[in-house]
C-alpha cells in the first residue's frame, strides 16, 4: 500500500498517524475475519451434534413382541426410558409369504457445489419442544387379516394406532361331564278305568297277562243251571257243591 507523506517529509506526525490508523483498520479486519470463521465452525459443530444425536435416537428405537393365547386382546406399550415398544400378538394363522419387491435403481450422484462466503453469526434459536411418543387406540382386526400402525398424531408428538389381528379359532374341547339328574316329572294321566258294557251276573276278568286286558264274562251262581260239555274231572254231589279241578277243552 503506497503511504504519502506530509509536507514535513518521513518525520511527519500527521503522515505517520495516517499509517497508524490504516494498520488498526488491517488489523480489526483480520480480528473479524477470524471471528466470522469461528463462528461458521461453531454453527456448523452446532449442526452436526444436532444431526447426530437425531440420528441416536432415530438407532436406539426399538420393538419387542409377546406371544399371546388365541382369543386375547392384542396389547401395545412403550417405554420412554429405554425407547422401546412392546407388543402382545394373539396368536393367529401364518399369513402367506408376499412376493420381493423388485430393487429400485441407484440414482446418479451429484456433483459437489462450490463452498459459498461465510455468513455472519445468526442469533441464537429458542430452545425446540422435546418430540412425544404415545400409545394410542389398540384393536383387534380379523383372524388372517395383517397387523398395522398408524400415526394419528404429528411427527413432533406421535400418536401410534396399533391394529393387531386375533387368531384362528382353536379346536374344540373335551365332552364335559354328566348334568345332574333332572327333577321328578308331572303326575301321567289317570289309566282307563272299567271298561264299557257287561250284563247282569257278569263281571270283569283278564283275558292275559298285559294289564288292563279283560272283559266282561258270566260268572257261577247259586241255583244257576250251568251245561257242562266235554270231558270233566273232579267229584261232588250233583249240586255241584264241591271244587272242579279240571274242565278240560269245556264250556260253561
Amino acid at each position: 500500500m503506497p503511504i504519502y507523506r506530509g509536507d514535513g517529509g518521513s518525520g511527519d506526525a500527521s503522515t505517520d498517524a495516517y499509517a497508524s490508523q490504516v494498520a488498526t483498520h488491517a488489523q480489526t479486519a483480520t480480528t473479524k475475519a477470524n471471528e466470522a470463521a469461528a463462528s461458521a465452525t461453531a454453527a456448523a459443530a452446532s449442526a452436526t451434534a444436532a444431526a447426530n444425536e437425531a440420528t441416536t435416537f432415530n438407532n436406539s428405537l426399538g420393538a419387542a413382541a409377546t406371544t399371546l393365547s388365541a382369543g386375547a386382546s392384542a396389547t401395545a406399550s412403550y417405554n420412554s426410558s429405554t425407547k422401546v415398544f412392546t407388543l402382545g400378538i394373539p396368536t393367529g394363522a401364518t399369513g402367506a409369504t408376499g412376493a420381493t419387491g423388485a430393487t429400485g435403481a441407484t440414482g446418479p450422484q451429484g456433483a459437489t457445489g462450490a463452498q459459498g462466503p461465510a455468513g455472519a453469526t445468526g442469533s441464537t434459536g429458542a430452545t425446540g419442544a422435546a418430540a412425544t411418543i404415545a400409545v394410542g387406540t389398540v384393536t383387534t382386526g380379523a383372524a388372517g387379516s395383517s397387523a398395522t400402525v398408524t400415526n394419528t398424531g404429528t411427527s413432533a408428538a406421535a400418536v401410534f394406532a396399533f391394529a393387531i389381528p386375533k387368531g384362528d379359532t382353536g379346536a374344540t374341547g373335551a365332552t364335559g361331564a354328566t348334568g345332574a339328574t333332572g327333577a321328578t316329572g308331572a303326575a301321567g294321566a289317570n289309566g282307563a278305568g272299567v271298561a264299557a258294557g257287561g250284563s247282569t251276573g257278569q263281571a270283569l276278568v283278564k283275558t292275559d297277562g298285559t294289564d288292563y286286558n279283560t272283559e266282561w264274562a258270566t260268572v257261577l251262581t247259586a241255583n244257576q243251571t250251568i251245561t257242562l260239555s266235554g270231558a270233566v274231572t273232579g267229584s261232588g254231589t250233583t249240586s255241584i257243591t264241591t271244587t272242579l279241578s279240571t274242565v278240560d277243552g269245556g264250556t260253561y
